[in-house]
Protein backbone atom coordinates (compact mmCIF):
# COMPACT_ATOMS: atom_id res chain seq x y z
CA UNK A 1 0.00 0.00 0.00
CA UNK A 2 2.68 2.45 0.76
CA UNK A 3 4.32 1.62 -2.95
CA UNK A 4 0.84 2.21 -4.09
CA UNK A 5 0.80 5.78 -2.32
CA UNK A 6 4.31 6.96 -3.74
CA UNK A 7 2.69 6.19 -7.32
CA UNK A 8 -0.14 8.23 -7.14
CA UNK A 9 2.25 11.08 -5.45
CA UNK A 10 4.19 11.09 -8.40
CA UNK A 11 0.91 11.06 -10.51
CA UNK A 12 -1.03 13.77 -9.01
CA UNK A 13 1.07 15.20 -6.12
CA UNK A 14 3.83 16.25 -7.93
CA UNK A 15 1.97 17.53 -10.96
CA UNK A 16 -0.15 19.29 -8.04
CA UNK A 17 3.21 20.67 -7.15
CA UNK A 18 4.03 22.54 -9.97
CA UNK A 19 0.28 23.83 -10.32
CA UNK A 20 1.23 26.99 -8.33
CA UNK A 21 3.69 28.40 -11.08
CA UNK A 22 1.89 27.04 -14.25
CA UNK A 23 -1.35 28.72 -12.96
CA UNK A 24 -0.26 32.00 -12.29
CA UNK A 25 1.66 31.89 -16.02
CA UNK A 26 -1.15 30.09 -18.12
CA UNK A 27 -4.55 31.48 -16.19
CA UNK A 28 -7.83 30.28 -15.08
CA UNK A 29 -8.90 29.75 -18.81
CA UNK A 30 -5.98 27.93 -19.97
CA UNK A 31 -6.25 25.55 -16.89
CA UNK A 32 -9.42 24.47 -17.79
CA UNK A 33 -8.36 23.76 -21.51
CA UNK A 34 -5.76 21.64 -20.10
CA UNK A 35 -8.35 19.70 -17.65
CA UNK A 36 -11.09 19.46 -20.22
CA UNK A 37 -8.09 17.71 -22.83
CA UNK A 38 -7.68 15.00 -19.86
CA UNK A 39 -10.90 14.50 -19.12
CA UNK A 40 -11.41 13.45 -22.71
CA UNK A 41 -8.55 11.52 -23.08
CA UNK A 42 -9.85 9.64 -20.26
CA UNK A 43 -12.35 7.77 -21.82
CA UNK A 44 -9.77 6.38 -24.30
CA UNK A 45 -7.92 5.51 -21.36
CA UNK A 46 -10.41 3.38 -19.86
CA UNK A 47 -11.32 1.63 -22.89
CA UNK A 48 -7.28 0.68 -23.31
CA UNK A 49 -7.16 -0.54 -19.28
CA UNK A 50 -10.29 -2.52 -19.67
CA UNK A 51 -10.68 -3.07 -16.45
CA UNK A 52 -7.42 -5.44 -16.37
CA UNK A 53 -6.31 -3.24 -13.39
CA UNK A 54 -8.65 -5.30 -11.48
CA UNK A 55 -9.11 -8.92 -13.48
CA UNK A 56 -5.53 -9.06 -14.26
CA UNK A 57 -4.24 -8.58 -11.01
CA UNK A 58 -6.61 -10.95 -9.49
CA UNK A 59 -5.21 -13.54 -12.00
CA UNK A 60 -1.87 -13.20 -11.53
CA UNK A 61 -2.08 -13.02 -7.73
CA UNK A 62 -3.97 -16.37 -7.48
CA UNK A 63 -1.24 -18.11 -9.89
CA UNK A 64 1.87 -16.22 -8.66
CA UNK A 65 3.48 -19.27 -8.27
CA UNK A 66 3.25 -20.63 -11.64
CA UNK A 67 5.47 -19.48 -13.55
CA UNK A 68 4.01 -20.68 -17.15
CA UNK A 69 0.65 -19.55 -16.20
CA UNK A 70 1.56 -15.64 -15.40
CA UNK A 71 3.90 -15.76 -18.55
CA UNK A 72 0.55 -16.91 -19.89
CA UNK A 73 -1.01 -13.84 -18.81
CA UNK A 74 0.54 -11.40 -19.20
CA UNK A 75 1.13 -11.83 -22.98
CA UNK A 76 -2.66 -12.18 -23.52
CA UNK A 77 -2.67 -8.72 -21.80
CA UNK A 78 -0.45 -6.96 -23.62
CA UNK A 79 -2.13 -8.24 -26.80
CA UNK A 80 -5.28 -7.82 -25.62
CA UNK A 81 -4.15 -3.85 -24.78
CA UNK A 82 -2.42 -3.46 -27.86
CA UNK A 83 -5.41 -4.23 -29.82
CA UNK A 84 -7.57 -1.98 -27.90
CA UNK A 85 -4.95 1.09 -28.24
CA UNK A 86 -5.30 0.75 -31.80
CA UNK A 87 -9.15 0.89 -31.95
CA UNK A 88 -8.84 3.75 -29.11
CA UNK A 89 -6.84 5.60 -31.64
CA UNK A 90 -8.67 5.24 -34.72
CA UNK A 91 -12.16 6.19 -32.60
CA UNK A 92 -10.01 9.36 -31.31
CA UNK A 93 -8.85 10.40 -34.61
CA UNK A 94 -12.21 9.97 -36.09
CA UNK A 95 -13.61 12.11 -33.44
CA UNK A 96 -10.82 15.01 -33.97
CA UNK A 97 -11.59 14.90 -37.69
CA UNK A 98 -15.42 15.39 -38.02
CA UNK A 99 -16.22 17.50 -34.85
CA UNK A 100 -14.87 20.79 -35.42
CA UNK A 101 -14.90 21.84 -31.77
CA UNK A 102 -12.64 18.75 -31.12
CA UNK A 103 -10.85 19.77 -34.07
CA UNK A 104 -10.02 23.26 -32.94
CA UNK A 105 -8.31 21.68 -30.00
CA UNK A 106 -6.35 19.09 -32.05
CA UNK A 107 -2.93 19.66 -30.94
CA UNK A 108 -3.61 19.85 -27.41
CA UNK A 109 -5.43 16.91 -27.94
CA UNK A 110 -3.10 14.39 -29.19
CA UNK A 111 -0.29 15.68 -26.82
CA UNK A 112 -2.27 14.61 -24.03
CA UNK A 113 -3.86 11.81 -25.82
CA UNK A 114 -0.15 10.68 -26.13
CA UNK A 115 -0.46 9.54 -22.21
CA UNK A 116 -2.01 6.11 -23.47
CA UNK A 117 1.15 4.68 -25.38
CA UNK A 118 2.82 5.01 -21.80
CA UNK A 119 -0.30 3.26 -19.68
CA UNK A 120 -0.25 0.78 -22.38
CA UNK A 121 3.40 -0.05 -21.78
CA UNK A 122 2.85 0.19 -17.80
CA UNK A 123 2.06 -3.17 -16.53
CA UNK A 124 0.78 -1.69 -12.90
CA UNK A 125 -1.17 -5.06 -12.57
CA UNK A 126 1.71 -7.38 -12.75
CA UNK A 127 3.56 -5.83 -10.32
CA UNK A 128 0.43 -5.81 -8.31
CA UNK A 129 -0.60 -9.26 -8.29
CA UNK A 130 2.96 -10.05 -7.71
CA UNK A 131 3.26 -7.95 -4.83
CA UNK A 132 6.46 -6.42 -6.14
CA UNK A 133 5.65 -2.32 -6.23
CA UNK A 134 8.27 -1.54 -4.67
CA UNK A 135 11.28 -0.66 -7.04
CA UNK A 136 8.63 0.24 -9.80
CA UNK A 137 7.13 2.80 -7.26
CA UNK A 138 10.92 4.62 -6.45
CA UNK A 139 11.95 4.80 -10.51
CA UNK A 140 7.90 6.41 -11.38
CA UNK A 141 8.51 8.62 -8.77
CA UNK A 142 11.72 9.71 -9.71
CA UNK A 143 10.79 9.97 -13.69
CA UNK A 144 7.61 12.26 -12.35
CA UNK A 145 9.96 14.00 -10.50
CA UNK A 146 12.15 15.05 -12.64
CA UNK A 147 10.03 14.94 -16.27
CA UNK A 148 6.79 17.13 -14.64
CA UNK A 149 9.23 19.44 -12.24
CA UNK A 150 11.18 20.62 -16.49
CA UNK A 151 7.97 22.09 -17.07
CA UNK A 152 8.88 25.06 -15.20
CA UNK A 153 12.27 25.37 -17.61
CA UNK A 154 10.23 25.43 -20.50
CA UNK A 155 6.84 27.47 -19.88
CA UNK A 156 6.80 30.93 -19.63
CA UNK A 157 4.20 32.43 -21.20
CA UNK A 158 0.42 31.35 -22.01
CA UNK A 159 0.70 30.15 -24.88
CA UNK A 160 3.04 27.59 -23.78
CA UNK A 161 0.15 25.75 -21.59
CA UNK A 162 -0.22 22.64 -23.81
CA UNK A 163 3.18 22.04 -22.71
CA UNK A 164 2.21 20.66 -19.35
CA UNK A 165 0.39 18.17 -20.82
CA UNK A 166 3.02 16.70 -23.29
CA UNK A 167 5.34 16.62 -20.55
CA UNK A 168 2.71 14.46 -18.17
CA UNK A 169 2.66 12.17 -21.49
CA UNK A 170 6.38 12.06 -21.74
CA UNK A 171 6.69 10.90 -18.34
CA UNK A 172 3.99 8.17 -18.79
CA UNK A 173 6.11 6.77 -22.05
CA UNK A 174 9.19 6.74 -20.34
CA UNK A 175 8.04 5.26 -17.39
CA UNK A 176 6.16 2.24 -19.34
CA UNK A 177 9.20 1.18 -20.93
CA UNK A 178 11.34 1.13 -18.39
CA UNK A 179 8.57 -0.87 -16.11
CA UNK A 180 8.62 -3.05 -19.48
CA UNK A 181 12.86 -3.53 -19.39
CA UNK A 182 12.51 -4.77 -15.99
CA UNK A 183 9.08 -7.29 -16.89
CA UNK A 184 11.95 -8.89 -19.26
CA UNK A 185 15.13 -8.40 -16.90
CA UNK A 186 14.46 -8.99 -13.46
CA UNK A 187 11.41 -11.34 -13.61
CA UNK A 188 12.64 -12.96 -17.02
CA UNK A 189 9.25 -12.44 -18.80
CA UNK A 190 9.55 -13.62 -22.46
CA UNK A 191 6.66 -12.75 -24.89
CA UNK A 192 4.56 -16.07 -26.32
CA UNK A 193 1.70 -14.81 -28.92
CA UNK A 194 -0.99 -15.89 -27.21
CA UNK A 195 -4.26 -18.11 -28.85
CA UNK A 196 -7.06 -16.11 -30.06
CA UNK A 197 -9.51 -17.57 -27.47
CA UNK A 198 -7.29 -16.81 -24.29
CA UNK A 199 -7.53 -13.12 -25.78
CA UNK A 200 -11.00 -13.48 -25.92
CA UNK A 201 -11.59 -14.67 -21.82
CA UNK A 202 -9.37 -12.14 -21.24
CA UNK A 203 -12.01 -9.34 -22.95
CA UNK A 204 -14.75 -12.37 -21.19
CA UNK A 205 -12.78 -11.72 -17.30
CA UNK A 206 -12.95 -8.11 -17.57
CA UNK A 207 -16.51 -6.75 -19.22
CA UNK A 208 -18.33 -5.83 -16.23
CA UNK A 209 -15.71 -4.26 -14.60
CA UNK A 210 -15.10 -2.30 -17.65
CA UNK A 211 -18.45 -1.12 -18.60
CA UNK A 212 -18.92 0.01 -14.90
CA UNK A 213 -15.61 2.06 -15.04
CA UNK A 214 -16.96 3.56 -18.31
CA UNK A 215 -20.29 4.20 -16.57
CA UNK A 216 -18.93 5.70 -13.38
CA UNK A 217 -15.98 7.89 -15.64
CA UNK A 218 -19.11 8.99 -17.52
CA UNK A 219 -21.27 9.94 -14.75
CA UNK A 220 -18.83 11.77 -13.19
CA UNK A 221 -17.40 13.48 -16.05
CA UNK A 222 -20.49 14.15 -17.77
CA UNK A 223 -21.73 17.34 -15.87
CA UNK A 224 -17.80 18.77 -16.44
CA UNK A 225 -18.65 18.25 -20.09
CA UNK A 226 -22.33 20.02 -20.44
CA UNK A 227 -20.60 22.88 -18.29
CA UNK A 228 -17.51 23.06 -20.65
CA UNK A 229 -21.21 23.33 -23.60
CA UNK A 230 -23.45 25.72 -21.37
CA UNK A 231 -21.05 27.44 -18.85
CA UNK A 232 -17.79 30.03 -19.42
CA UNK A 233 -14.73 29.20 -19.75
CA UNK A 234 -13.76 30.88 -16.05
CA UNK A 235 -16.55 28.44 -14.46
CA UNK A 236 -14.82 25.26 -16.26
CA UNK A 237 -10.98 26.53 -14.91
CA UNK A 238 -13.36 26.85 -11.44
CA UNK A 239 -14.60 23.26 -11.13
CA UNK A 240 -11.26 22.19 -12.67
CA UNK A 241 -9.80 24.32 -9.99
CA UNK A 242 -11.84 22.38 -6.79
CA UNK A 243 -12.06 19.07 -8.65
CA UNK A 244 -8.46 18.84 -9.00
CA UNK A 245 -7.81 19.23 -5.38
CA UNK A 246 -10.56 16.91 -3.86
CA UNK A 247 -9.67 14.38 -6.65
CA UNK A 248 -5.56 14.67 -5.22
CA UNK A 249 -6.65 13.84 -1.61
CA UNK A 250 -9.50 10.82 -3.32
CA UNK A 251 -6.74 9.19 -5.28
CA UNK A 252 -4.01 8.91 -2.62
CA UNK A 253 -6.40 7.26 -0.05
CA UNK A 254 -8.66 5.33 -2.74
CA UNK A 255 -6.18 3.78 -5.08
CA UNK A 256 -3.68 2.33 -2.82
CA UNK A 257 -6.71 1.37 -0.42
CA UNK A 258 -8.39 -0.14 -3.48
CA UNK A 259 -5.81 -1.39 -5.13
CA UNK A 260 -4.24 -3.16 -1.89
CA UNK A 261 -7.01 -4.30 -0.27
CA UNK A 262 -9.13 -6.17 -3.29
CA UNK A 263 -6.92 -9.16 -3.57
CA UNK A 264 -7.28 -9.85 0.74
CA UNK A 265 -10.83 -9.23 0.70
CA UNK A 266 -11.77 -11.06 -2.26
CA UNK A 267 -9.57 -13.56 -1.12
CA UNK A 268 -11.50 -13.51 2.45
CA UNK A 269 -15.08 -13.42 1.40
CA UNK A 270 -14.50 -17.21 -0.60
CA UNK A 271 -12.66 -18.44 2.75
CA UNK A 272 -14.74 -17.06 5.63
CA UNK A 273 -17.82 -15.04 4.87
CA UNK A 274 -17.93 -13.20 9.11
CA UNK A 275 -14.37 -12.05 8.81
CA UNK A 276 -15.24 -10.71 5.24
CA UNK A 277 -17.95 -8.88 7.40
CA UNK A 278 -15.88 -7.88 10.09
CA UNK A 279 -13.04 -6.31 7.54
CA UNK A 280 -15.72 -4.66 6.01
CA UNK A 281 -16.87 -3.06 8.94
CA UNK A 282 -13.63 -2.00 10.00
CA UNK A 283 -12.29 -0.75 6.88
CA UNK A 284 -15.38 1.54 6.54
CA UNK A 285 -15.26 2.93 10.09
CA UNK A 286 -11.33 4.27 9.38
CA UNK A 287 -11.75 5.93 5.52
CA UNK A 288 -14.86 7.59 7.03
CA UNK A 289 -13.18 8.70 9.83
CA UNK A 290 -10.06 9.82 8.05
CA UNK A 291 -11.77 11.27 4.95
CA UNK A 292 -14.53 13.21 7.21
CA UNK A 293 -11.09 14.94 9.46
CA UNK A 294 -9.60 16.14 5.75
CA UNK A 295 -13.38 17.36 3.89
CA UNK A 296 -13.84 19.34 7.16
CA UNK A 297 -10.26 20.60 6.47
CA UNK A 298 -10.68 21.91 3.11
CA UNK A 299 -13.78 23.05 4.04
CA UNK A 300 -12.56 25.61 6.75
CA UNK A 301 -9.70 26.54 5.09
CA UNK A 302 -10.95 26.12 0.84
CA UNK A 303 -9.99 29.78 0.41
CA UNK A 304 -6.27 29.85 1.86
CA UNK A 305 -5.40 26.40 0.22
CA UNK A 306 -6.75 27.67 -3.32
CA UNK A 307 -4.79 31.40 -2.91
CA UNK A 308 -1.24 28.57 -1.58
CA UNK A 309 -1.41 26.61 -4.85
CA UNK A 310 -3.29 28.52 -7.35
CA UNK A 311 -3.34 31.77 -6.37
CA UNK A 312 -5.53 34.75 -5.92
CA UNK A 313 -7.38 34.85 -9.44
CA UNK A 314 -8.55 31.26 -8.98
CA UNK A 315 -10.53 32.14 -5.57
CA UNK A 316 -13.39 31.87 -7.66
CA UNK A 317 -13.08 27.98 -6.81
CA UNK A 318 -13.84 28.58 -3.39
CA UNK A 319 -17.60 27.90 -3.31
CA UNK A 320 -17.38 25.19 -5.33
CA UNK A 321 -14.74 23.49 -3.65
CA UNK A 322 -16.27 24.08 -0.08
CA UNK A 323 -19.04 21.89 -1.88
CA UNK A 324 -16.87 19.13 -2.68
CA UNK A 325 -15.09 19.24 0.22
CA UNK A 326 -16.40 15.47 1.27
CA UNK A 327 -16.80 14.40 -1.74
CA UNK A 328 -13.74 12.07 -0.74
CA UNK A 329 -16.09 10.16 2.35
CA UNK A 330 -18.79 9.02 0.03
CA UNK A 331 -16.51 8.02 -3.08
CA UNK A 332 -14.57 5.94 -0.87
CA UNK A 333 -16.88 4.46 0.83
CA UNK A 334 -18.86 3.70 -2.05
CA UNK A 335 -15.86 1.91 -3.45
CA UNK A 336 -15.55 -0.05 -0.01
CA UNK A 337 -19.50 -1.22 -0.47
CA UNK A 338 -19.17 -1.85 -4.19
CA UNK A 339 -15.61 -2.63 -6.02
CA UNK A 340 -14.38 -4.31 -3.07
CA UNK A 341 -17.71 -5.73 -1.39
CA UNK A 342 -19.96 -6.27 -4.14
CA UNK A 343 -17.28 -7.89 -6.32
CA UNK A 344 -15.70 -10.35 -3.85
CA UNK A 345 -19.22 -11.62 -2.98
CA UNK A 346 -19.15 -12.20 -7.01
CA UNK A 347 -22.02 -9.84 -8.04
CA UNK A 348 -20.96 -8.56 -11.20
CA UNK A 349 -23.87 -8.41 -12.70
CA UNK A 350 -25.35 -6.75 -10.19
CA UNK A 351 -22.57 -4.13 -9.40
CA UNK A 352 -23.15 -3.85 -13.03
CA UNK A 353 -27.01 -2.58 -13.24
CA UNK A 354 -26.75 -0.34 -10.15
CA UNK A 355 -23.85 1.57 -12.01
CA UNK A 356 -26.40 1.51 -15.34
CA UNK A 357 -29.37 2.99 -13.38
CA UNK A 358 -27.35 5.98 -12.12
CA UNK A 359 -25.63 6.47 -14.91
CA UNK A 360 -28.75 7.61 -16.72
CA UNK A 361 -30.48 9.31 -13.93
CA UNK A 362 -27.59 11.58 -13.41
CA UNK A 363 -27.12 11.94 -17.12
CA UNK A 364 -30.72 13.04 -17.21
CA UNK A 365 -30.46 15.46 -14.44
CA UNK A 366 -27.29 16.92 -15.47
CA UNK A 367 -28.73 17.85 -18.92
CA UNK A 368 -31.69 19.43 -17.17
CA UNK A 369 -29.98 21.24 -14.38
CA UNK A 370 -26.45 22.47 -15.59
CA UNK A 371 -28.15 24.40 -18.01
CA UNK A 372 -29.95 26.70 -15.77
CA UNK A 373 -27.40 26.12 -12.51
CA UNK A 374 -23.69 26.29 -13.94
CA UNK A 375 -21.11 25.63 -11.69
CA UNK A 376 -22.72 25.15 -8.78
CA UNK A 377 -25.64 22.56 -10.40
CA UNK A 378 -22.29 20.91 -11.31
CA UNK A 379 -20.54 20.62 -8.04
CA UNK A 380 -23.88 19.64 -6.21
CA UNK A 381 -24.61 16.94 -8.91
CA UNK A 382 -21.10 15.42 -8.24
CA UNK A 383 -21.71 15.06 -4.58
CA UNK A 384 -25.17 14.10 -4.16
CA UNK A 385 -25.06 11.49 -7.23
CA UNK A 386 -21.98 9.94 -5.06
CA UNK A 387 -24.10 9.91 -1.83
CA UNK A 388 -26.71 7.87 -3.63
CA UNK A 389 -24.80 5.42 -5.34
CA UNK A 390 -22.91 4.52 -1.42
CA UNK A 391 -26.29 4.27 -0.08
CA UNK A 392 -27.42 1.67 -2.69
CA UNK A 393 -24.25 0.04 -2.91
CA UNK A 394 -24.68 -0.10 0.75
CA UNK A 395 -28.08 -1.95 0.92
CA UNK A 396 -27.47 -4.22 -1.99
CA UNK A 397 -24.51 -5.43 -0.50
CA UNK A 398 -25.89 -6.29 2.89
CA UNK A 399 -28.93 -8.27 1.31
CA UNK A 400 -26.33 -9.80 -0.82
CA UNK A 401 -24.21 -10.87 2.45
CA UNK A 402 -27.77 -11.88 4.12
CA UNK A 403 -28.32 -14.21 1.32
CA UNK A 404 -24.83 -15.76 1.08
CA UNK A 405 -24.90 -16.63 5.16
CA UNK A 406 -28.22 -18.19 4.74
CA UNK A 407 -26.86 -20.19 2.17
CA UNK A 408 -24.43 -21.49 3.88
Amino acid sequence: MSSLVLIQIANFVIPLLIVPYISRIIGLENYGKLEYARTFVLYFTILIDYGFNLTATRSISIERNNRERVNEIISNIFVAKFFLFLIATLIFWLLLYFDNTLNEKSSLLWVTYLINFGFLLFPLWFFQGMEKLATIAYINFAIKLIIVSGVIFFIHESSDYWLYNLFLSISQILIGFVAVYILYSKFKYRFNFPRFQNIVDQFKNGFNVFITTILVSFFVSYAFILLQKFGTDAEVGAYSTANKLVMTVQVLILLPFSQAFFPFIAKTAKEDLHLFINHIKKASIAVAIITSVIGLITFIFAELIIKIIFGEDFLFATQTLRILAFLPVFTILNNLFSYQGLLSLNQDRLFLWIHVFFTVTIVAGSYFLIPIYGLEGVAYIRIISEILLMSVSLFYLIISVKKKVHAS
